[in-house]
């Protein structure tokens, strides 16, 4: 059997990292080594991760606080196996997501990265599915470059991709501190054929961390993209389309100076 290196980043959550490690621990599918990237945290992390036996641990600290993209990078680096997977340190993995996916992938060799959809538990308790049923099939998996220009559907933790995909087409870009997974996604959307397997197999939680609580992090990151990837905008015929989404978001916040000139930079720059 195939092994996977599956990557858990955390910064002090040593309070729910354990339910986890255990959703991993508790894979069906059992050739993998479990990398916690602790991005140097301050709690008990070291200690919780240490009372757990299972030589399919590794836990490696970072010097210092660096961010879930370079975190998740190390661990990328850190890797031993040829496919890997994305755990976050609240999220939860139903048993079989990991044999489903092996298993498809095996038989698909011609699939770069495969994702699952998630359920998101909101504070009321209610799940919202991620991405939602009524987006069409054709955005959601072959090539879908085009589509993924304009909306994210790939979950990091519903992710398995083959490490020769990430080896074409770059790592976490370590300077955005929001949509960093989004701006992965999308590369390498543009290199590989993208499959997508209809079957809810993570809860996520949703975080105080999100988007929401990271404005200038967020404009900052579809600014990169914009600029980044604006041949592909121009060619496909939807560079205005997204130029006015970001525009318009920006003006319902109150914030539209401030982010023509910041998308004016990047157009500069990039």
């Amino acid at each position: 059997m195939e092994k996977v290196s599956i990557i858990i980043p955390t910064y002090n959550r040593a309070d729910v990292l354990i339910t986890s490690i255990q959703s991993v621990l508790q894979q069906t599918y059992t050739d993998f080594e479990l990398l916690i990237i602790d991005d140097g945290s301050t709690d008990n992390t070291d200690i919780m991760v240490e009372s757990i036996y299972d030589e399919r641990i590794r836990y490696l600290k970072m010097p210092e606080n660096k961010g879930v993209a370079a975190a998740r990078n190390e661990g990328i680096r850190q890797a031993r196996y040829a496919y890997i997977a994305f755990q976050d340190s609240d999220d939860y993995w139903k048993p079989d997501k990991l044999e489903k996916q092996m298993t498809f992938l095996a038989q698909k060799p011609e699939i770069g990265l495969l994702y699952c959809p998630y359920e998101c538990q909101k504070a009321d308790g209610t799940l919202l599915l991620v991405p939602d049923h009524n987006i069409p099939s054709e955005e959601k998996q072959g090539n879908i470059y085009r589509y993924m220009l304009l909306r994210n559907t790939i979950g990091t933790p519903g992710v398995l991709v083959r490490r020769q995909c990430l080896e074409k087409s770059g790592l976490f870009c370590e300077s955005l501190t929001c949509l960093e997974d989004w701006e992965l996604f999308l590369r390498i959307a543009r290199d590989h054929e993208i499959a997508f397997q209809d079957d809810p197999m993570v809860l996520v939680n949703l975080s105080t961390d999100g988007v929401s609580h990271n404005i200038s992090g967020y404009y900052e990151a579809r600014c990169y993209m914009l600029a980044k990837h604006k041949e592909a905008l121009l060619r496909f015929g939807i560079f205005q389309d997204v130029t006015k989404d970001i525009l318009e978001s920006a003006e319902k916040l109150g914030i539209l100076t401030q982010i023509s000139k910041l998308m004016q930079y990047y157009l500069l720059q990039v």
